[in-house]
């Protein structure tokens, strides 16, 4: 009984729970388009960034073949997709970015530990969406994305990248944490400034994850998850350097087994 009470007043909690709903809601959205596939007009999820955006863009096409305006075409693709590239992010990189979330928790005053965690993840969650509809909405909906080759030609771009000094002087940031003012508006412009900063940080550090997370194809879901995985093991890892050459070892393995088993299937 006591140790349900101390879980409950965990102020990342919430959080944690959010998490877990937006992978059940890509596990569902996965189910949902796996289920219109059949149908004539439906557009596979492995097409589209993600289902809900598959079903989006199949709507706008649907929409243009029988003479809708070209604002409403050009629109729908940014509504349909920012919605979808926000949950990913908050399946994704949440988990990457838990240990500023606990720090902001823990660093705050008791009362405002819940509001100064929704601070941090309005900041952080707004750099990886928009990160993902200038960016990888673009790139998954790239022609060539669409080769079988495009993952693992991903992959191996992601192993080169945990390589370079770049990435390992951001995973290094990532890890770097800050005082944090008690209370007011400073209180809230440190969260977000502290939230900005670790964004930035991390972003620098996982995009070219993200990249071959964003491959249209089939087992998304499961290289996703994979992906989480990786980022947040050299996350939580106390040496960054030698988790960013294990994790680079790992995605150059899955390249290789990837495209061996493109070629000779």
């Amino acid at each position: 009984m006591s140790a349900l009470r101390s879980i409950g007043r965990r102020p990342t909690l919430w959080v944690e729970l959010t998490v877990l709903t937006a992978w059940l809601a890509l596990l569902t959205g996965e189910g949902i388009a796996r289920g219109y596939s059949g149908a004539p007009d439906a557009v596979s999820w492995s097409t589209g960034p993600l289902w809900i955006c598959s079903t989006g863009l199949g709507a706008i096409g649907h929409g243009a073949a029988h003479g809708a305006s070209g604002a409403t075409v050009a629109s729908a693709p940014l509504l349909t997709a920012t919605p979808m590239w926000g949950v990913m992010a908050l399946a994704m990189m949440v988990p990457v970015a838990m240990p500023a979330v606990r720090h902001v928790a823990g660093k705050s005053l008791y009362w405002r530990r819940r509001r100064a965690a929704a601070e941090f993840l309005l900041v952080f969650l707004g750099l990886w969406t928009t990160f993902g509809v200038l960016a990888l909405e673009p790139i998954a909906g790239w022609r060539p994305a669409g080769s079988p080759f495009a993952l693992p030609a991903a992959l191996a771009i992601a192993a080169l990248w945990q390589l370079t000094p770049l990435k390992v002087r951001a995973l290094q940031a990532c890890h770097r944490s800050r005082p944090l003012p008690p209370r007011g508006w400073r209180a809230s412009h440190g969260v977000a400034d502290f939230a900005l900063h670790n964004g930035s940080a991390c972003l620098a550090s996982c995009w070219a994850m993200m990249v071959a997370a964003s491959v249209p194809g089939p087992g998304r879901l499961l290289w996703m998850g994979v992906l989480t995985v990786a980022m947040s093991a050299e996350k939580l890892a106390e040496r960054p350097r030698t988790a960013s050459r294990r994790v680079a070892a790992l995605l150059a393995a899955a390249a290789l087994g990837v495209a061996a088993a493109l070629l000779f299937s």
